[in-house]
C-alpha cells in the first residue's frame, strides 16, 4: 500500500504535511475529505517504502505495546502513540501501515502481514490466536519473552564468533601487506638464480597479487552478492543447508542452534494455542536452513497420515534421539508445551557451552595461524640473505 504526501489544514485551520497510506490516489483524497482535512496538494512518496525492524527494535515495540495494552489503552490508539513516537524516523511509515491498517477494519494479524515481512510468521500466527481468544496483552508479553531470548541467544553467538573473526580478518590484512608492499620492495635485492624454492614462490606469489589486485578486490566484493543469489535458488539453499551441518567441527553446534530456535518458536506458537500442525508450519518460516525446513516439512506429512510427532521426526538426522524421547513422553504426559520449554532450555546451555569450547580451541589456533603466516614469509624473504656469497652478487 503507497504512501502519499499532504498539505492543507485541518478542520482548526492549522497547516499540515503529514503522510497517508491509501490503496490508490483517490482513496487518499476520499480518506481526508473523511478526516475534515482540506488539502491544497497530495502527491504520492517516492522511493517510498517499509523498513523492516532489527530484532532490538521488535522488542522495543512490543514492550512498548504491552506497557500500554497494560495500562487499558486500546490497541488502536495505543499503535497511534507508537507511531507518534516512531515520526521522523525510517520506521515511522511501517508503524502508520499497521495503524492504517485498522482503521480500516482489518484485524492486528492482518495488519501485520501486510507489513512487508517485518514481523517473522511465529509472531503473525500467536497474535492471530490471541484474537480469537482476547488474550493480546498477554500473548505480547510472550512475544516479548521470546524475542528478548532470541536477541540473547544472538549476542551469544555474536560475542563468541567476533575476536576469531578479528584474528582472521587481521591474518588476511598481514597478508596482503606483506605481499603488496613487503615483498616487492626486496624483490631488487635478490637474483633470480639459486633462490630457495619458498623465497621463489613468494615472490611469485606476490608477483601474481599485484599483477592482480584489482580482481582480486572485485572478486571479494561480488562474492557476497553471489552467494545471496545461490541462495535463493531452493536446491542450492537445501544443499548448502545439509552440507554445512556435515561439518566435522561445526556439525553439533550448528544442529544445537537449530534445535533451540526451533524449540522457541514451537514453544511460543503452542503456548499461545496455535494447533500443531499450523504451529509447525510457521515454524518453517522462521528457520533459515533450508535442510531443517525439509525435515518439517516431512514430519508434517507424516503427522498427516497419523503418526505421532516423536514418531514424524525421528527418522531425520537432524533430530536426536533424546529429544524424540522427550517428545514421546510429552505425549503421554500432554505436557508439550512444558517439555518444549525444557528441550529449548537444554539446548540453548549446550550451545553456550559448544561456544565456549569453540572460541578456547579457536582463538590459539589463529594466533598460531598468524605467527605462520609472518613468520613464512619472513623466513623466505630472508634465507637469502645467509647465503652471503649469493647476496653480494646480487648486489
Amino acid at each position: 500500500m503507497p504512501i502519499f504526501i499532504y498539505k492543507g489544514m485541518d478542520a482548526s485551520g492549522a497547516l499540515l504535511k503529514k503522510e497517508i497510506w491509501a490503496d490508490s490516489l483517490e482513496g487518499a483524497k476520499e480518506l481526508l475529505i473523511k478526516e475534515e482535512i482540506w488539502f491544497t496538494e497530495i502527491l504520492p512518496q517516492k522511493g517510498a517504502k517499509k523498513e523492516l525492524l532489527s530484532l532490538h527494535e521488535t522488542i522495543l515495540f512490543f514492550q512498548d505495546l504491552y506497557q500500554l495494552l497494560q495500562a487499558g489503552i486500546v490497541l488502536f490508539d495505543a499503535l497511534d502513540l507508537i507511531q507518534q513516537k516512531f515520526e521522523g524516523t525510517k520506521q515511522y511509515p511501517l508503524f502508520l501501515g499497521l495503524k492504517e491498517s485498522l482503521k480500516r477494519g482489518k484485524s492486528f494479524s492482518s495488519s501485520m502481514e501486510e507489513a512487508n515481512q517485518a514481523f517473522d510468521p511465529v509472531i503473525v500466527g500467536m497474535i492471530r490466536m490471541a484474537e480469537t481468544s482476547g488474550q493480546i496483552a498477554v500473548t505480547v508479553k510472550e512475544i516479548t519473552e521470546m524475542l528478548k531470548k532470541k536477541e540473547t541467544l544472538k549476542k551469544q553467538v555474536l560475542s563468541a564468533v567476533s575476536y576469531p573473526a578479528f584474528l582472521l580478518s587481521l591474518a588476511f590484512l598481514i597478508l596482503v601487506v606483506l605481499l603488496t608492499f613487503l615483498v616487492p620492495s626486496l624483490k631488487e635485492l635478490f637474483s633470480e638464480k639459486n633462490l630457495p624454492l619458498l623465497t621463489r614462490a613468494i615472490l611469485k606469489s606476490s608477483e601474481i597479487f599485484t599483477e592482480n589486485g584489482l580482481l582480486f578486490g572485485a572478486f571479494f566484493l561480488v562474492t557476497p552478492f553471489l552467494v545471496r543469489f545461490f541462495l535463493k535458488m531452493e536446491r542450492v539453499s537445501i544443499f548448502l543447508g545439509e552440507t554445512v551441518l556435515k561439518i566435522p567441527v561445526l556439525s553439533t553446534f550448528l544442529k544445537e542452534l537449530l534445535m533451540a530456535r526451533f524449540c522457541r518458536a514451537l514453544y511460543a506458537l503452542i503456548a499461545a494455542n496455535v494447533p500443531l500442525v499450523e504451529a509447525l508450519e510457521l515454524c518453517k518460516g522462521v528457520m533459515e536452513n533450508r535442510f531443517f525446513v525439509q525435515t518439517i516439512d516431512k514430519a508434517l506429512f507424516l503427522i498427516h497420515q497419523g503418526n505421532a510427532i516423536s514418531v514424524s521426526f525421528r527418522e531425520s538426522p537432524l533430530i536426536s534421539p533424546l529429544f524424540c524421547r522427550m517428545l514421546e513422553t510429552a505425549e503421554k504426559s500432554g505436557e508439550l508445551k512444558t517439555v518444549l520449554f525444557q528441550a529449548g532450555e537444554l539446548y540453548e546451555q549446550n550451545v553456550e557451552s559448544s561456544l565456549k569450547k569453540m572460541v578456547g580451541v579457536l582463538q590459539p589456533f589463529l594466533i598460531i595461524f598468524i605467527g605462520f603466516i609472518v613468520g613464512l614469509i619472513m623466513i623466505g624473504t630472508l634465507l637469502p640473505m645467509t647465503d652471503i656469497r649469493s647476496f653480494m652478487e646480487a648486489s
